[in-house]
């Protein structure tokens, strides 16, 4: 019986420490959303930067690399410095600027982790007004290096 009772009670804190887990995963992708949502909204016309690299050289580092050397896709950030690189960072901003930041009441509705070759994928839901019309979006983020990078939007 006591043994019952023992394997009951890790199997419950195992069940608590996951739930953790996702809720800490949740929160920090979150956050994750909100920077790069800034980043492309809130480009600083005077940042010296801007004109030199171009409008969105701050995203790049939180967008995942999807080229074609095996060595780093799926598993880098971005390199705004290259221009193959720099054209889809710039795509990707502009494709949340046209979407999402349009409207500042987006919520939020979903959560998902999913793991695939790549790697486990954070997938948020999200729904948002876009000329009087409600549509859904969803971005997903792998962990690289530490760091939640947006990798796909849906």
């Amino acid at each position: 019986m006591l043994n019952k009772i023992f394997l009951l009670l890790i199997i419950f804190l195992g069940s608590l420490s996951l739930k953790a887990n996702h809720s800490k995963d949740s929160a920090e992708v979150v956050t994750a959303l909100e920077n790069i949502l800034s980043i492309c909204k809130n480009v600083d016309f005077t940042d010296s930067n801007v004109l030199k690299l171009g409008s969105f050289y701050k995203a790049a580092p939180f967008i995942v690399y999807r080229g074609d050397d095996k060595n780093r896709s799926w598993k880098d950030a971005s390199d705004y410095a290259n221009e193959i690189e720099k054209k889809g960072v710039d795509h990707i901003c502009l494709k949340i600027n046209n979407t999402v930041n349009r409207d500042e009441n987006y919520r939020i509705v979903g959560f998902r982790m999913e793991t695939e070759s790549e790697g486990t994928w954070y997938a948020l839901k999200l729904t948002y007004m876009k000329n009087g019309v409600q549509k859904t979006a969803e971005f997903a983020f792998l962990k690289i290096k530490g760091l939640y990078l947006l990798g796909d939007i849906d």
